[in-house]
């Protein structure tokens, strides 16, 4: 078995707990890992997913996607589909493009906020003035996430910088 089956395997693994554990419990946390949703919710940080019947979704919302084995929170910026077969139309808040429509058996919860630094914080359901300039420059995006990744090492190393290097 290969490294990519054993991540996908693993992938698609927590994917499946999730929602079974949002299916049982209603409730669900889970760490990002990615930066997708920068300004808004950084890599580190925990979201507290609810489940959600599909009617109850607003273009605004950040909603959890279990799509293809991988957990992806991204915002409600549109709708398709019909009363019969809806459709929600998402993006990542630092990308610069709308994801696939997502399918009623694809959702799997609405943020219902978010635990940065030990404190309950909200999920605003419009963009700030910075994610929208984060949306247009993906230059900008990096910057961010490296300057959070120095903040982040620092403060779990204090006295110790730590710079990237090229190896």
């Amino acid at each position: 078995m290969t490294q990519a089956t054993t991540a996908a395997d693993s992938h698609a693994l927590k994917c499946e707990l999730a929602r079974e554990v949002l299916r049982t419990w209603g409730k669900v946390r889970l760490c990002v890992t990615g930066w997708s949703m920068l300004p808004t919710i950084w890599p580190g940080e925990t979201l507290v997913v609810e489940r959600i019947e599909p009617d109850q979704v607003c273009i605004g919302d950040m909603v959890l996607v279990g799509r293809e084995g991988r957990l992806c929170a991204h915002r409600v910026v549109g709708t398709a589909g019909d009363a019969q077969n809806p459709r929600w139309i998402t993006q990542g808040d630092a990308l610069p493009a709308p994801d696939r429509p997502v399918a009623g058996n694809e959702l799997l919860g609405r943020v219902r906020y978010v635990i940065r630094a030990g404190k309950r914080v909200a999920v605003p359901t419009e963009l700030s003035a910075l994610a929208k300039i984060v949306r247009r420059s993906f230059f900008v995006a990096r910057a961010l996430v490296f300057l959070h990744r120095v903040r982040t090492s620092a403060v779990s190393n204090p006295g110790e910088a730590v710079l990237p290097c090229q190896g």
